[in-house]
């Protein structure tokens, strides 16, 4: 099985250019087939939670930007993860959504940790396909252990998602060497599988900002894959297999 994880460089509040960029990005990638896109969370709004951001960008799912991503799906063969704000008769959530090869919304995961005024999950779901089974968590759900303790042991992959930035200077690759990577690799451990996380890119301009950045953890601890923190660089990789 073939992954590719994309931190995407993107602008809060554009979704339109960050769509287009994200198309850019999958005619660089068609070329080495993967099996499995994987894209942050908030894809293409960027982490918003105010309610007039809500009002503006949230969406149902299936919706608008589902059906975008699901004819691209079909059209490249290959299964995407993406992160949107999911509009819902009760709130907004953050959510992630997983899309077959044939273009059908096989998964929806709903942040479990999360604040208000988002709306939270209540479950952790899995879903067998061709390549094993797969389970999805958004950003601050690895880290909350009730939240793990809700995953299908079974799983062979789990995906997560995140838009995650340092207080203070963000990026900062020395920070995340010396001390951030680990606790990441340590809570991709505790589940025990193998675990996929992909970070977006914010422009460093903006106070806080998303830090970019993939990496790929084994079962035990191992960090299989990274690409370089601080950047939008794509991560392909070979050997995650049932």
């Amino acid at each position: 099985m073939r992954v590719c994880l994309v931190p995407l460089k993107i602008e809060d509040r554009d979704p339109t250019e960050n769509l287009l960029r994200f198309q850019q990005r999958l005619e660089e990638i068609a070329p080495h087939q993967p099996d499995l896109i994987c894209l942050p969370e908030c894809t293409f709004t960027g982490y918003l939670y105010q309610e007039q951001d809500f009002q503006r960008f949230a969406e149902p799912v299936p919706g608008p930007t589902t059906t975008a991503i699901s004819k691209l799906a079909r059209e490249n063969q290959t299964y995407i993860c993406l992160g949107m704000l999911e509009k819902a008769k009760e709130g907004v959530y953050s959510s992630a959504v997983l899309i077959d090869k044939s273009g059908q919304i096989v998964l929806v995961h709903r942040k479990i940790s999360e604040q208000p005024p988002f709306a939270t999950g209540t479950d952790v779901k899995a879903i067998q396909t061709e390549f094993g089974r797969l389970a999805i968590l958004l950003c601050a759900d690895l880290f909350d252990n009730g939240v793990k303790a809700k995953l299908d042991r079974r799983a062979d992959i789990l995906i997560v998602p995140f838009s995650r930035s340092f207080d203070g200077n963000s990026p900062d690759s020395e920070r995340w060497l010396k001390t951030e990577r680990q606790v990441y690799v340590d809570e991709a451990r505790k589940v025990g599988i193998t675990t996929l996380m992909v970070n977006s890119l914010d422009d460093e301009s903006i106070p806080e900002a998303s830090f970019g950045g993939a990496v790929i953890v084994s079962p035990d601890g191992e960090i299989l894959a990274e690409s370089p923190h601080g950047t939008d660089e794509v991560l392909l990789f070979d050997a995650v297999n049932k």
